[in-house]
């Protein structure tokens, strides 16, 4: 008889095993198992089956009233026994004891396997969005100016004050990349509702960028620049990009990723500047 049971240290061992080769390029899931159980804003639950641990997923709470599903593994030979929804089902339980009124998770357009599972259980496409990332600097196959090297770009991002976070705010709320983006936002693969708070707390770590195409939250770590939202018009659209690319350089970034909306004519700017598209899709589900 399968049992459902929040995860322990204990059981790293046997989910890194499995887990290591997920996907063509490995899985980021052995890495991260330990933070997510000591995180107590989150829970991961695991199925056992006769002492051994065949599945698992995590929750997190991203506010009072929403949740984030993440990490849904099934052992490989374990598979298409109801593991999955089973494992679902009981982190909808959790993140409704929290208060969360709606659990979302993130899905690759390519991985149709995982998109027919979640939809069995009540989860429906909310927002479609897309991944972009290029490399900067020396390793950029697109050079930023002649020669390669860089050349600043007539429109300039500065960091923003905390006072420009409402101005911020209502530009992106009234907006066409807010009603694509279904008011979401999304900071380290998770996403929830952007609310004026979160712009400025960005401003007051120095991470809200201005400028006159419009504005930025932007943040340097471990050699990748990230911008998790942005704010322009499609008039502003490459001014605003060419703006972001030249932040990541004077950072000295080695890659840029920007997560926006799936929206034409910011899709088109980025191709242009010689970024990498991933489309995926946000899925959510009433609690």
């Amino acid at each position: 008889m399968p049992i459902i049971r929040p995860a322990t240290l204990d059981d790293i061992p046997a989910i890194s095993e499995w887990t290591r080769d997920t996907f063509p390029w490995g899985d980021y899931i052995p890495h991260v198992l330990e933070r997510w159980i000591g995180d107590e804003s989150g829970r991961v639950i695991v199925i056992e089956v006769d002492d051994n641990v065949v599945a698992m997923a995590r929750a997190s709470m991203m506010s009072a009233d929403e949740a984030w599903a993440q990490g849904m593994r099934v052992h490989p030979d374990h598979r298409r026994q109801g593991h999955g929804v089973a494992i679902t089902d009981s982190l909808s339980d959790w993140s409704r004891e929290q208060g969360a009124r709606i659990v979302r998770l993130s899905i690759e357009h390519w991985n149709t396997n995982a998109q027919g599972q979640v939809s069995k259980v009540g989860f429906r496409p909310v927002c479609d969005w897309v991944h972009a990332e290029r490399a900067i600097g020396e390793s950029s196959p697109v050079p930023e100016g002649n020669g390669g090297k860089r050349v600043p770009p007539p429109e300039r991002l500065r960091i923003a004050h905390s006072a420009e976070a409402e101005a911020a705010y209502l530009s992106w709320i009234g907006g066409e990349l807010a009603r694509a983006a279904r008011n979401l936002f999304q900071v380290g693969w998770r996403w929830q509702r952007l609310t004026p708070d979160h712009l400025t707390l960005a401003a007051r770590n120095q991470n809200l960028l201005e400028g006159r195409p419009g504005w930025a939250i932007g943040e340097f770590d471990d050699g990748t620049y990230a911008v998790d939202w942005l704010e322009t018009a499609e008039s502003d659209a490459r001014a605003m990009v060419l703006a972001i690319v030249d932040k990541a350089a004077e950072a000295g970034a080695e890659t840029l990723e920007v997560m926006i909306p799936d929206v034409p004519w910011l899709e088109r700017e980025l191709r242009r500047l010689g970024f990498e598209m991933h489309p995926l899709t946000v899925w959510a589900r009433s609690l």
